[in-house]
């Protein structure tokens, strides 16, 4: 025998091991998850100053994770991490910060935006971690088949904070 019958004969029991052609294509009305690029950090200062002694905490969302399910509807919790360190200016235990999670249609119209608190409690070391989870429902498995969704996560922030991030 020839190595390359060998060779063919071993690709072909492979592709008929899947079960399944390697052509298929396989649609899901899953909506993308993504934390928005600017949003996703938060350094909060005391007083007007920006240097780094300024600093009271930073916070940064992480390790996003989703999943969904597709019936009748579309079912998708999305389960992140907020974590935080406390800069030289903090004083105190604790913060709560607020986060947004948007639902578009089509990458540009907003469905719904829901503001959520976290609150961030600091070890002695300065250093604290929340797990959050939050659940989206498209109703009907047409919506989802006629739109594509996208959920995004930031923090909720003023001009300040966003024009700092940019500028960082």
């Amino acid at each position: 025998m020839s190595v390359r019958f060998v060779f063919l004969a071993a690709f072909t029991l492979m592709l008929a091991a899947c079960n399944r052609s390697p052509l298929e294509v396989v649609v899901s009305r899953c909506p993308a998850v993504a934390i928005v690029g600017d949003m996703g950090t938060l350094t909060r200062f005391k007083g007007e100053g920006r240097t780094t002694n300024d600093v009271q905490y930073t916070a940064s969302i992480m390790d996003v994770t989703t999943e969904c399910t597709e019936g009748e509807s579309v079912r998708n919790t999305v389960t992140f991490y907020v974590g935080g360190n406390t800069g030289p200016a903090f004083a105190g235990r604790e913060v709560t910060i607020p986060y947004f999670v948007a639902v578009l249609k089509d990458n540009s119209q907003i469905v719904s935006k829901e503001i959520f608190d976290v609150t961030l409690r600091f070890d002695r070391d300065g250093f604290a971690r929340s797990r959050e989870v939050v659940r989206q429902l498209v109703p009907t498995i047409e919506q989802a088949r006629r739109y594509n969704y996208e959920v995004l996560i930031g923090f909720q922030m003023d001009a300040q904070d966003v024009v700092y991030n940019m500028e960082r």
